[in-house]
């Protein structure tokens, strides 16, 4: 009790002290996931989705458009000098803006071609771009519009980016399609797992492209191949899955209903949506099952 007593007075002249004279105690410095939160809110507040990464890394969505900012040498900075804290977050807001607002205005189509992509979108998702895409059509009511993705920013490109490059949405397409086939090929093979005395073949890389591997046909051979030549029914109820089995699988098990309804399921829980459809290939072209 003695010992109790000693240190709560002890604690009690500590806090007398603090508060009779001399300087306000200094704000506490920010270790670095608290400084990221402060950047977050400070992208916020300037009306920019932001988006947490690794470590100190974050991103900023104005719309569909996308950077990602890496605010390590920003926390160096911060640390050399915690009075400048909001000099250098609103320099880091600024940058994002900048980048944002530039978007590919200072790129020409030889700069931007090996970056171009499309991407498989529902028709609904366009309506919250606030701008009109370069887009073409789809079946199953999608649209495929196109992006410059260089890693730390997106791009969706307008009809006056492409009328600027003096290009086409056909040659668009053709770049587009054969850049996402390169990439997949270079980086992410078909994977294929057993399913009951079937395969079920795909992509689920959580690269934001998976669903829109969909629309390429040259990977859509490999799928075939895969199935010994067997046509196969296709289906991408969210953005990261892209699954397809065997028709002939489906036929003898009578089992469309069943897929049909698994395939609603999950477009319909999924935050990122894209077709409740079912599709399957004809002369070439994409198209809706049945």
């Amino acid at each position: 009790m003695a010992r109790l007593v000693v240190l709560l007075v002890s604690a009690a002249l500590a806090t007398a002290t603090a508060g009779c004279g001399g300087d306000e105690p200094a704000e506490p410095e920010l270790v670095p996931s608290a400084f990221k939160e402060v950047v977050l809110a400070a992208l916020q507040r300037a009306d920019l989705e932001p988006q947490p990464g690794y470590d100190l890394n974050v991103s900023a969505f104005a719309g569909p458009n996308r950077v990602d900012l890496a605010i390590n040498d920003d926390f160096d900075e911060y640390e050399a000098d915690p009075g400048r804290q909001d000099e250098i977050v609103a320099g880091i807001v600024q940058e994002a803006q900048q980048r944002l607002d530039a978007g590919v205005a200072d790129l020409t189509f030889e700069d931007a071609k090996e970056d171009v992509l499309p991407l498989l979108q529902a028709r609904f998702d366009l309506r919250n771009y606030g701008f009109e895409p370069a887009s073409t059509e789809a079946p199953g009511d999608l649209r495929v519009v196109y992006v410059v993705d260089t890693g730390d920013s997106t791009t969706v490109l307008t009809p006056e980016d492409v009328e600027r490059w003096g290009t086409s949405l056909e040659e668009l397409d053709e770049v587009a399609l054969a850049n996402l086939e390169r990439r997949t090929d270079e980086a992410d093979p078909l994977l294929c797992e057993p399913s009951g005395a079937w395969e079920l073949c795909g992509w689920s890389t959580s690269d934001g492209y998976d669903a829109t591997r969909m629309i390429v046909p040259g990977l859509r051979r490999q799928i075939v191949r895969e199935y010994d030549g067997e046509p196969a029914v296709y289906a991408v109820p969210m953005d990261n899955v892209f699954v397809a089995l065997p028709r002939l699988a489906i036929d003898q098990a009578g089992s469309e209903d069943l897929l049909r309804k698994k395939v609603e399921r999950d477009f319909q829980t999924s935050d990122n949506p894209v077709s409740p459809e079912l599709f399957v290939e004809r002369d070439g072209e994409l198209a809706l099952l049945g």
